[in-house]
């Protein structure tokens, strides 16, 4: 026969009830319920009997901890079960701390009979007296045994110097190898485990929480039995005595040592290259940045080198890239040697290699770059084959020849290729008269100045696709010159020469004012398609480009939210306070925000939270080479998608050229993507007809 059951539920919600009512009813209960969403509600339904209370997290009006607390304050005895899939072990100890008897997890409902054939025993073994000493020590026992099945170490520990433990709960041996007896027998076990490098940093935390009687919250790394280095998150409230001084810490302790593993992990591939797992590019350049305001600081130089092989891509054409992996091993082998220490030496690119210098002067990091050099006499053997391979250096000195990350890097580029121009295997300290100078490319921007005063440019525009939707969300618009001579020029071929003499700023107003305009003429078509505008560097240094995306979407009636503006990483990187507040300006007038290339900056994706930016464009070099053995861009592309949406930014995979990379992207999250397989750069006219008749439908059609 089923045992009646009166059950007060905290919550607003009928479908719960039935829910549980279908549960209770197969484990052999008639169950009755009643709904309680307020104080009154709750407190009126247990003061009128019930054998039980469940509580969910669904309840805002009233949770949980809510619930608990009144009946507490109240005297009230009956059971409370929780129920929920979202607390953490934190907040299942806290909840057992404050008179739960059990957490269920929604997923775990085959639990609820158990639990309330439990509590009900419990209940009926002194349904209405006071607990006598033993069945409080039932009740306690209960409690521990609950606690002690929680994935999380519990403690109670003395407040003294060492922190020596009055109670551990036994999940320490699964944690460190330590038993709670050895652990408790020992007063300063726990500090003789901490971590030397993490030893006085912790214990200072613990005896300044335990002086403020505040709380102690800390991570570090624990030593356990076998010397292993185990990482924990520790948490714990200081309890007062009767005089007001810390007594006790109470608290509980986390195993987060997979979490900091995949942190590692995900900072490794981010900052060091995966062939030499030298320091990448990235890297160098945040050593550079932090260097330079070291130097600034204390009035001391910085020097800075970069190697670059002669002939390597010719080498490796005629070896194969196996072969020329493994040059590249041994040369980075070599340049630590050089060195002392690997970590001095970054990988900058495939046949790069970059080296700082701090307190060097120029005659000082020429015999550095000498001793480089001689690395490289010796032949590499590659299939017992000796395989000569020749290379040059270029050095730059800050505060000499500048004082900023990319001007440096430029100009020991600049050095590098007056090295070649030498012959090579030589060191070359940068001079003005090795910028280059070439009077073709004075003549071709004169000719870009006059096609751009006679608007003789054009904007050909490469769709970008919902990978979920099927659907065209947007248009990327790219510069093209039709030269009388050569054709059409691509942007690549003028732009950095246009940023160097000033030109880049009308060159960039009327890119906007066309792009706005021909996003008007889409609309009229049926179109109303979202176009996309790149900025360079030199426009983020000036503010004068806000007030020119304002005229153009008033002279074109255009909604702010159909432009968009893309600027690559590295020119938000190269001042980045200049960048936040020319991007904000556009971002308040209601521009969306893209951040082009990411992947070959040097920003991290925490320091994008702090700029008004809504999408991330992975670039196309790591999209295309996630094709074949691409397993490095595959890490890449997948852990940037995963981290960009973690701070809420939607991402973009640019240089898709084929279905089966379209596929890899959709399976990683990405939302957009753009690349020659969906369509190639248009004109206006050409993009109308392909969204008229293409596979792709527009977005919202």
């Amino acid at each position: 026969m089923a045992r009646r059951l009166k059950v007060v539920v905290v919550g607003d919600s009928q479908k719960t009830a039935l829910r549980l009512a279908t549960e209770l009813e197969q484990c052999g209960f008639e169950p009755s319920f009643r709904l309680a969403s307020t104080d009154a509600e709750l407190s009126r339904a247990v003061g009128e009997g019930c054998d039980l209370v469940l509580a969910s997290r669904e309840s805002r009006a009233l949770p949980p901890e809510r619930a608990l607390a009144l009946l507490r304050i109240g005297g009230q005895t009956c059971p409370v079960l929780v129920w929920d899939d979202r607390y953490t072990d934190e907040q299942i100890v806290a909840l057992v701390r404050a008179g739960a008897r059990d957490c269920i997890r929604k997923g775990d409902l085959q639990r609820l009979g158990a639990a309330v054939e439990r509590e009900l025993e419990a209940a009926a073994s002194s349904p209405t007296l006071p607990l006598r000493p033993a069945a409080a020590d039932s009740t306690t026992d209960r409690y521990r045994a609950l606690i002690e099945e929680i994935p999380a170490l519990t403690y109670v520990a003395w407040a003294d110097e060492t922190g020596s433990r009055a109670y551990v709960s036994p999940q320490l041996l699964a944690m460190t190898g330590f038993g709670p007896g050895e652990w408790l027998a020992e007063p300063d076990m726990w500090v003789r485990c901490l971590h030397p490098q993490d030893r006085e940093r912790v214990v200072r935390q613990f005896q300044e929480a335990c002086q403020s009687t505040g709380r102690f919250a800390s991570e570090y790394r624990i030593l356990d039995r076998e010397g292993r280095v185990v990482w924990w998150r520790d948490e714990g409230r200081v309890l007062p005595g009767p005089d007001g001084r810390a007594r006790f810490v109470r608290g509980f302790v986390l195993d987060v040592t997979e979490q900091k593993l995949a942190e590692e992990s995900l900072r490794r591939l981010r900052f060091y290259d995966q062939l030499t797992a030298l320091p990448n590019r990235l890297l160098m350049q945040r050593r550079l940045g932090r260097g330079l305001a070291e130097a600034a600081r204390t009035g001391r130089s910085i020097a800075m080198l970069i190697l670059a092989l002669d002939n390597f891509r010719e080498a490796v054409g005629t070896l194969g890239h196996h072969n020329g992996d493994l040059i590249v091993r041994d040369l980075a082998a070599r340049l630590g040697d050089v060195l002392g220490d690997p970590d001095r030496v970054a990988r900058l690119r495939g046949d790069e290699f970059g080296v700082l210098l701090p307190d060097a002067n120029g005659p000082l990091a020429l015999q550095v770059g000498e001793r480089m050099l001689s690395a490289l006499e010796r032949p590499f053997m590659v299939q017992g084959l000796p395989i000569e391979i020749g290379a040059s250096v270029g050095v730059v000195v800050s505060p000499d020849h500048g004082t900023e990350a990319e001007l440096l890097l430029r100009r020991a580029d600049a050095a590098v290729q007056a090295a070649r121009r030498l012959g090579g295997a030589v060191c070359v300290l940068y001079a003005p008269e090795h910028e280059p100078h070439d009077p073709s490319r004075l003549a071709l921007l004169g000719e870009l100045r006059q096609a751009l005063e006679a608007n003789q440019l054009l904007l050909h525009y490469q769709p970008k696709v919902d990978l979920k939707t099927k659907a065209v969300v947007g248009a990327e618009a790219l510069l093209r010159w039709p030269h009388a001579r050569r054709g059409l020029v691509p942007p690549g071929e003028f732009i950095r020469d246009a940023e160097q003499t000033g030109l880049i700023r009308p060159l960039t107003r009327w890119v906007v004012d066309r792009a706005v305009r021909e996003a008007q003429g889409f609309a009229r078509a049926g179109h109303a398609l979202p176009v996309a505008v790149n900025v360079s560097a030199r426009n983020l240094h000036d503010d004068r480009i806000v007030d020119d995306v304002r005229t153009a979407l008033r002279t074109h009636d255009v909604p702010a939210d159909r432009l968009q503006v893309e600027v690559t990483e590295s020119a938000v990187m190269a001042d980045p306070a200049r960048a936040r507040e020319v991007l904000g300006g556009l971002s308040t007038q209601g521009v969306r925000i893209s951040i082009d290339d990411f992947g070959t900056g040097y920003s991290s994706l925490g320091q994008l939270r702090r700029l008004p930016v809504t999408e991330l464009k992975i670039d196309g070099s790591f999209v295309r080479g996630m094709v074949g053995d691409g397993a490095e861009d595959t890490a890449i592309v997948r852990s940037t998608s995963e981290l960009a949406h973690n701070l809420g930014l939607s991402v973009v995979a640019e240089g898709v050229e084929d279905q089966w990379t379209l596929d890899v992207l959709s399976t990683f999250g990405c939302d957009h993507a753009q690349g020659f397989y969906i369509a190639r750069p248009m004109a206006p006219a050409d993009l109308v007809r392909w969204l008229g008749q293409g596979s792709w439908r527009l977005a919202g059609s």
